[in-house]
Order: C-alpha cells, then structure tokens, then sequence
C-alpha cells in the first residue's frame, strides 16, 4: 500500500493507477477506497483537466455508495466528506461548504473509535481527522474568544504529534496540512518550513511541495 501512496504524492500517478488496479484485491477495501480518492483528487489538482475533475467526483460517489459495516461506512464516510469539503473550498461554494461541516461534525460525534474493532492505524487516522475539524472549526469563531484559541492550539499540538507517526500516510497528511496552516492562517513560516522539508524529502517529485517549500525561503 505504502509504494502506491509514495507514487501519488510524487505525482507519478499512471503508476499509482496501476498498481492500484492490479493490487486491488490484495489491499484492504478501506484504504483502497481512500488511495483511490487521493489519487483523483490530486491527479485533477495537478491537471485542471474536466476529465481528471469528473474521475475524482465519479470515485467519490463510488465510495459513497460502498456497502461495508456500519464502522467502516462512518469512517470512510468522514474521509469522503473531508475530501468533499476541500473541493467546495477549492471552488469557493461556501454554502456547500458549511452544509458539509454540519455532516462531518454529526460523524465525529458519532464515532467512538474505542468502541471499534479499528486497527490502530485507522484510528489514529480518525483522531488527525478530528483535530483537523477542531482546528478549522474554531477558526470560524471570532479570534478573541479566548477558548477558541485555546482549542486550535491543542489541536495544533495534536496535529504536529501526527507528523512523527511511523504510519505514512497520517504522517504525510498532517505535515501537509500543518505546513499549509502555518503558511497561510498561523501566518508563522519557519515552522511551515519544517513540514515541507520534509515533504520535499519524502516526495522528491512532487512539484506542489517543492514550490511551497521555496516560496517560503526567508529573503537573502
């Protein structure tokens, strides 16, 4: 699994495809389902190609239909949503936006990983999703409410614990969205730097980390 998730963050995303079919069978139907969104998803950021856009929306209503248990439907349905939300921002459909915070914040009051039978991977996965959304989440609060505050920075604290995970994809997603937090809300470059550098170190290919890493240099 790991190989076709290091293939679509180089964005060599014909291999990824590749490997994805003909390892299908061989790959847990949860992850497959989550590698196949995330190469759709980033195969049409990186092209901007109609075609590329309707895969992605065509693999999310696939997962979206996928019969599984019912804790493997909620935590699938949380990843799909979460993909969803960042296609609604990406083209600025607010009012789809705060329709989908409403279903994803239903979801996480719903799941209880304790109480599942997750692999620890998996939940580890949830609770980087769940800070995720205590961070976003608070930031549509007013900035003086102390207590918001306080929830984004422990969210923050728990997001940057999931970039030292042994896991790669939980390390890989919270070094991206940390450093794209620490770019462009905490306005606090030098720690964005951190992130992706070691982006840029993972996924030497990948062109979107090595831009973000060099527009972040301090002047000389």
């Amino acid at each position: 699994m790991d190989d076709i998730f290091t293939s679509i963050y180089n964005q060599q995303f014909s291999e990824a495809e590749s490997m994805l079919n003909n390892q299908g069978n061989q790959i847990d139907s949860f992850y497959f389902d989550i590698l196949s969104i995330d190469l759709y998803w980033w195969k049409q950021v990186c092209s901007q190609k109609k075609s590329d856009l309707q895969q992605f929306k065509v693999t999310l209503n696939r997962v979206g239909e996928t019969q599984s248990t019912p804790e493997d439907n909620q935590i699938r349905q949380l990843v799909m949503f979460s993909y969803k939300l960042r296609y609604e921002f990406k083209r600025y459909n607010i009012l789809g936006a705060i329709q989908l915070r409403s279903k994803i914040k239903k979801l996480l009051e719903e799941i209880d990983p304790e109480k599942l039978a997750y692999s620890k991977n998996r939940v580890r996965l949830f609770y980087l999703y769940n800070s995720l959304f205590d961070y976003f989440d608070n930031i549509l609060n007013p900035l003086f409410l102390e207590s918001k505050r306080i929830t984004r920075n422990n969210a923050l604290r728990e997001i940057e614990m999931y970039t030292r995970e042994n896991d790669l994809v939980v390390s890989t997603l919270a070094n991206y969205f940390l450093g794209k937090i620490y770019f462009n809300i905490e306005k606090n470059p030098e720690k964005g730097r951190i992130c992706f550098r070691e982006l840029t170190a993972r996924y030497p290919q990948n062109a979107i980390f090595a831009e973000f890493l060099e527009n972040s240099q301090p002047d000389s």
